[in-house]
């Protein structure tokens, strides 16, 4: 009888788990920003990517259960906070058309819980408000 217990609880805290992840909410944004969170994701994943009025992203989180990402340490390039948390900025690997400027970073916020959060930006002026974002976003 102890071991169907166990069983049972080992399989409804794997589905925990993985419903606790696709239902995971995206942080609140700070106020006066005239951003709004467009939201997708799938069943271990939830991307919210901060469109403007324009409809330009400025910055996205992916949360997940294990990190998609492991950034190269040779393309660090400069140390910031995302809400409590303090990173390392990178470059992508890819050079991906659109945004003259981005960085990635990879935050652990728990066990089997990650957010990876990239900036878009077009000069160093939309890169630093991108920045001043991430710092103010509450993630735990």
């Amino acid at each position: 009888m102890k071991k169907k217990i166990n069983t049972l609880g080992l399989v409804l805290g794997i589905a925990v788990t993985s419903s606790a992840m696709a239902a995971e909410a995206c942080p609140p944004l700070p106020q006066n920003t005239e951003l709004a969170w467009e939201e997708s994701g799938g069943s271990d994943f939830k991307v919210c990517r901060a469109i403007d009025a324009e409809g330009t992203q400025l910055l996205g989180v992916m949360f997940s259960t294990e990190p998609k990402l492991n950034p190269r340490r040779r393309n660090r390039v400069e140390e910031g906070r995302v809400g409590n948390h303090e990173v390392h900025w990178y470059r992508p690997e890819i050079a991906q058309p659109g945004a003259a400027e981005k960085r990635i970073t990879v935050i652990e916020l728990g066990k089997n819980r990650y957010a990876q959060i990239w900036l878009d930006a077009n000069d160093p002026d939309q890169l630093r408000r991108a920045m001043d974002l991430a710092r103010k976003l509450p993630l735990y």
